[in-house]
């Protein structure tokens, strides 16, 4: 995402195109992003952690709870890290899209957020692994422990799913960044295309 003309330029773009480039934008400046938004990524893994350890830790009936809780942290983590982003002016300010625009573009907006979405679960689930492994060992030593058996879990079982919850929540963080690219290369397309419009009608009046 650095002034690169030939990889941010804002230009008409299908939707494929969108996620296409979008996904090599990140990539290929993986190392700019993570200098600038690591210590929002830390952040944003405690909040995570917190989230895993609600129903794990403490009780599944704060399962509720916790996905309220990934869901703000996940909201407030795009957020912050756009704006970091721009502020370090790795993104290019973007011509303001009314809201009707979305609508008139809900196709392109469809297919760019189905794909996305589609990939970061698969990364999620992937990243995820040892975490639903703790989440599954955790459950099942409360369920035994509910119908009288010990434990089986060692001491420090806690600190070491709270260890792996922030370093898992870590990963996810720029698995879900992943997003960013992708829709801002989508608003550009939209914005132009917006102008476009508005030119022509001006010479058609």
């Amino acid at each position: 995402m650095e002034k690169d003309k030939k990889e941010i330029e804002i230009k008409l773009r299908s939707s494929q195109a969108c996620v296409r480039e979008g996904y090599q934008l990140y990539t290929g400046n993986f190392r700019k992003i993570f200098r600038a938004t690591w210590w929002l990524a830390i952040v944003f893994a405690i909040l995570q952690a917190a989230a895993s350890a609600l129903p794990v830790l403490l009780s599944p009936t704060l399962l509720l709870p916790a996905l309220v809780l990934g869901l703000i942290a996940v909201i407030l983590w795009l957020a912050a890290a756009n704006r970091q982003l721009k502020k370090r002016q790795m993104l290019k300010p973007l011509r303001p899209l009314a809201f009707g625009s979305w609508f008139r573009h809900l196709g392109k907006v469809f297919i760019v957020t189905i794909v996305c979405i589609t990939i970061v679960a698969i990364l999620t689930l992937l990243t995820s692994l040892p975490t639903i492994i703790l989440m599954a060992a955790n459950w099942q030593s409360q369920i035994g422990m509910l119908n009288g058996d010990p434990s089986g879990m060692p001491d420090q079982i806690r600190w070491l799913s709270i260890g792996v919850f922030v370093i898992a929540g870590f990963i996810q963080a720029y698995v879900w960044l992943t997003m960013v690219p992708p829709f801002y290369l989508m608003k550009g397309t939209m914005g132009i295309q917006d102008k476009e419009k508005e030119e022509f009608n001006k010479k058609t009046i």
